[in-house]
């Protein structure tokens, strides 16, 4: 009996850990979309805090923009102290951070609802395709990430600067 106990136990608490290392984001509605759904997921990793971002965008009628650029999945990689507020602090307090494959700036802290002083950074990926901005507070569900902005660099005059803006789903 204890057994069976010990085992449901575990697999219980792995499914929360799974749980939390998933967070599910609405995308806002945007001069050019309607909106959208976007999931983050932290894969395993024992050096890295690596996070894939997948999503997809419901354009609005009319606008010139093919389906492919409407979803897609993007991976950030980010040393392992971001997995908490460590690295958030370290990078309030040096300004800027360069990494493998990014340039990590500290923008501010803000206030997003009931969560006071979040830390608002900015990563700049090295292949120059895209900004993402994040906002993290350590009280937060999931990854601790309450708003993902992605802000598009691309050929395309219309995309080039373009913003998708997502809240986490609580």
């Amino acid at each position: 009996m204890k057994t069976i106990i010990f085992y449901l136990s575990l697999i219980f608490s792995m499914n929360l850990l799974a749980a939390e290392d998933t967070a599910h984001y609405e995308i806002l509605k945007g001069k050019l979309h309607r909106g959208g759904s976007a999931t983050v997921k932290v894969l395993p990793d024992p050096d890295n805090f690596v996070v894939d971002l997948n999503y997809k965008i419901q354009k609005k009628a009319l606008v010139p923009v093919p389906d492919k650029h409407l979803s897609g999945k993007t991976t950030v990689e980010l040393p392992i102290q971001y997995r908490d507020e460590r690295g958030y602090l370290e990078l309030e307090e040096k300004g800027t951070v360069e990494i493998e494959k990014a340039h990590l700036v500290y923008q501010k802290r803000v206030n997003v609802a009931e969560y006071k002083d979040a830390h608002q950074i900015l990563i700049l990926p090295s292949n120059g395709k895209s900004k993402t901005q994040i906002i993290y507070h350590p009280d937060a569900p999931a990854l601790g990430w309450l708003r993902v902005k992605v802000i598009f660099v691309s050929d395309i005059p219309l995309l080039n600067g373009y913003e998708a803006e997502m809240r986490l789903k609580e």
